[in-house]
């Protein structure tokens, strides 16, 4: 074999590897996902009365929004609640507007320059400090233990359902839960782009942490996170529970995992938020979530905690290197089209067993798979579902797999990091 064979068949086989676990990865978690379902419509809900829910809002000149953003929170059915609303610097009329719309349910934290501005991470961890010391220290709260006080993030475009809380509720009658994720939806669904997005969360909601639910192993996502408090406090740092990542909720999560917390999924209630329209933005914030997820790849160490053990830290595993075997996957798609267009390199080798299972593999991908979420609890009825919605869902991998070599350049360049601005791009 000369050293060209070998470095093709080495190639092959390390890609063919990284597709084909990807694949029996997807099919493992739609299995633990049913199950985790099955018992998740069996557990009673719990009692809301049972917890105060602080609802916290990161706000950037938001003062043509804010106003909704706190009556929607209102409005939600849960009788001990507090909004705080962080103003992060805004230099529009967003104070004047939480000034006016005051009242003893909602706190306004003010950050002020030079200290604003400096990331969702910096703010949220300066709004859970201004919490515990200037809010729940008052005689109004005292009854409240971090145990049951639960710390919601909502977006200030974020629409958390009313009924949020009563579902979320019965998972913290476990007293190892730390956090859960409540399902993303996106509610401006004009375009194909925005529809594909409300896909893409309804995948990973639905498909993967509903999965990883199962064994406690679910991650946070930003926008519609409920935590306890007493969990945020036991692995904050010297600056809080957040750190300076672009993905801090990951990072928390890793953190919280390592600490023998549990986290969890519930897709029966839902935050909705706003998809991007334009292609620029949503490669910009998918760029940035893609550098976030490798930085947290130096976390890897984590995952030896002795809770972690058996497919709870498998899985914990996979989804920390799975940014690693996309960029697998990503360069070998580089390659075959390379070789196809320098070398005449057919793209599907029919005369070689091997290569054409990998070509087949690497074009039906494993993330493409992810639309069989759609056909959960429809049994043979799914299958139109899913056949009708694939094709549309593969385009739309393809069409943002070009973030997966953006993120990588960003970090190998060395670019400047932090956590995610308050303005700009959203999401979850």
């Amino acid at each position: 074999m000369t050293l060209t064979s070998w470095l093709e068949w080495a190639w092959y086989s390390i890609a063919l590897s990284a597709i084909l676990l990807g694949w029996v990865w997807t099919i493992v978690l739609y299995i633990a996902g049913g199950k985790f379902m099955a018992r998740l419509e069996e557990r009673p809900l719990g009692d809301d009365d049972d917890y105060l829910w602080v609802f916290l809002v990161p706000a950037l000149n938001e003062g043509v929004t804010i106003a909704d953003s706190v009556a929607r929170l209102r409005s939600v059915n849960v009788k001990n609640k507090i909004a705080l609303v962080i103003n992060d610097g805004s230099d529009d009329d967003t104070g004047e507007v939480l000034e006016r719309i005051g009242g003893p349910d909602l706190a306004v934290l003010t950050r002020v320059a030079p200290n604003a501005r400096k990331g969702k991470a910096a703010a949220l961890n300066n709004a859970l400090e201004f919490l515990q010391e200037n809010v729940l220290s008052s005689p109004r709260y005292e009854q409240w233990t971090p145990d049951r006080t639960i710390v919601v993030i909502v977006d200030a475009d974020g629409r958390l359902a009313a009924d949020a809380p009563s579902y979320v509720a019965g998972h913290f009658t476990n007293p190892r839960l730390a956090g859960v994720q409540v399902r993303v939806a996106i509610y401006n669904q004009e375009s194909w782009l925005t529809r594909m997005q409300a896909q893409e969360f309804k995948i990973f909601g639905g498909l993967f942490q509903v999965g990883r639910s199962e064994w406690g192993t679910a991650f946070m996502g930003g926008n519609g996170q409920f935590n306890r408090l007493s969990a945020l406090t036991s692995v904050a740092g010297p600056e809080g529970p957040w750190s300076d990542f672009l993905t801090e909720d990951q990072e928390l999560g890793l953190r919280l995992l390592e600490r023998g917390w549990v986290c969890e999924h519930e897709p029966r209630t839902n935050v909705s938020q706003q998809g991007l329209n334009s292609r620029r933005k949503l490669y910009r914030q998918r760029t940035r979530w893609m550098q976030g997820n490798l930085q947290v790849i130096g976390s890897a160490s984590r995952l030896h905690a002795y809770h972690l053990t058996g497919l709870r830290r498998f899985d914990a595993m996979m989804t920390l290197f799975m940014p690693l075997l996309q960029i697998i996957v990503g360069s070998a798609v580089i390659i075959a089209l390379l070789a196809a267009l320098i070398f005449q390199v057919p793209l599907f080798p029919f005369g070689n067993v091997w290569a054409l299972l990998f070509t087949v593999a690497l074009t039906f991908g494993p993330l493409g798979m992810g639309v069989i979420v759609s056909a959960r609890g429809l049994g043979w009825r799914g299958i139109w579902p899913v056949m009708k919605l694939f094709p549309s869902y593969y385009a739309y991998i393809w069409f943002m797999w070009p973030v997966v070599f953006l993120g990588l350049f960003r970090q190998l360049k060395g670019t400047k990091t932090g956590s995610t601005h308050l303005s700009g791009e959203r999401g979850f």
